[in-house]
């Protein structure tokens, strides 16, 4: 078992405009959001130019116009996002004065617009118009109001609470007993909250949530908890995701100890009815998820036992077949190691020959990578060989 940190990364870089008490906040705030979004569809990249955008108390910056003649200011990923559909390089164009990136994306714009396919521009209206998004006409997107909705008719999942970050400068309230859940450790009544565990922002939504209430036995004395991280972009920025995890503990500034059985799902925002199919699968897999305590224990007890051979390379082997014929993305020496770790920590993870062991050392070896998503694609590797078990 390892630690995950993608919802810590969430709490300590989230601006207090980012933060949420509730998902019906949450909810609330996209849905305003939403409203005053508008959505023009099949624009040929031919048909738009780079200009400087100025306005009242704005500074001069890059901008964009159609065919309309209405101006428009980029959001930071748009920008990002249009300057990579030319072929220009975002980074490097945010350091030239406006007029000479505005150039510099009109030559990208001519340079492809021979083989461009048409873009679905998605702006903001509030007293001028701001881009969010510039996507293909393939592009289904997910609206995070409707996503929160979805989130909200689940009963018995929660955001964990969490303590204010250091310099943290938005609103804040003290815990209490109620606010603090059980297997939260390093938090506790009387101690200073902010929002936490569910975010939002005009190109991504983050959502940590547990069930508190479904708390269930590792097979050796010890609690796991059920939770889920849920990620989404009306933009383009990322996937529509669900990341399942067990856990023994949560601290109050997010990281969860002892991660165990992690798995996600992701749907692309491109084809037909992705909202549609996004809902009707995540929706059953939370409700599934959240009440299948029994066959949770039963898996995790059958891994405890399941002994995959009596040396060490005996069960290399039976791993790493069942790892290709699942197509499951780990090397042999990745794998190795983890065994070599497992029988290190024997004393936390039992019999170092057994599926659960296994895993545990994927998933405990996996911590020492410097990269969030390497540490990511481990631990959900490692979720797919607990399977092997159940």
């Amino acid at each position: 078992m390892g630690n995950l940190h993608a919802a810590s990364s969430q709490w300590a870089s989230r601006p207090a405009d980012e933060r949420f008490w509730n998902l019906r906040d949450m909810r609330n705030a996209c849905a305003v959001a939403r409203s005053n979004c508008a959505v023009s569809e099949n624009i040929p990249l031919d048909s738009l130019r780079s200009i400087v955008y100025e306005g009242p108390g704005i500074d001069p910056q890059v901008g964009l116009v159609g065919r309309s003649g209405t101006p428009s200011r980029f959001t930071h990923y748009a920008f990002g996002q249009f300057a990579a559909t030319v072929g220009a390089p975002a980074g490097y164009l945010r350091q030239l004065p406006p007029a000479v990136a505005a150039d510099c994306l009109n030559a990208g714009i001519q340079a492809s617009s021979t083989n461009a396919t048409p873009r679905n521009l998605l702006f903001h209206r509030n007293g001028g118009l701001t881009l969010r998004a510039a996507v293909s006409e393939k592009y289904d997107r997910v609206w995070d109001s409707d996503l929160c909705a979805m989130l909200e008719r689940l009963d018995g999942w929660r955001a964990p609470a969490g303590r204010a970050p250091v310099g943290y400068k938005g609103e804040t309230r003290v815990a209490t007993p109620d606010d603090i859940l059980p297997g939260q450790i390093n938090i506790g009544a009387g101690d200073l909250l902010a929002p936490s565990g569910l975010y939002a922002s005009d190109h991504d939504m983050f959502a940590f949530l547990v069930a508190p209430d479904r708390v269930i036995s590792d097979g050796q004395g010890s609690a796991l908890m059920r939770g889920v991280f849920v990620r989404n972009s009306e933009v383009g920025d990322a996937a529509l995701s669900v990341t399942f995890f067990l856990m023994q503990a949560v601290c109050g500034n997010h990281i969860v100890w002892n991660a165990t059985g992690v798995h996600e799902i992701r749907i692309r925002h491109i084809g037909q009815d992705t909202l549609g199919r996004a809902f009707r699968g995540f929706e059953a897999q939370l409700m599934r998820y959240h009440d299948a305590a029994p066959e949770e224990e039963k898996g995790i007890l059958a891994a405890r036992n399941m002994v995959l051979g009596k040396t060490k390379e005996e069960c290399l082997d039976a791993l790493c077949a069942y790892i290709k014929s699942h197509s499951i993305p780990l090397s042999r020496e990745r794998v190795s190691k983890a065994l070599d770790v497992a029988a290190d920590h024997e004393a936390w993870y039992g019999n170092p020959r057994t599926v659960w062991a296994a895993v545990a050392g994927l998933t405990h070896a996996s911590q020492t990578s410097g990269y969030a998503d390497e540490r990511a694609t481990v631990d959900r590797a490692a979720g797919q060989v607990l399977r092997m078990a159940f």
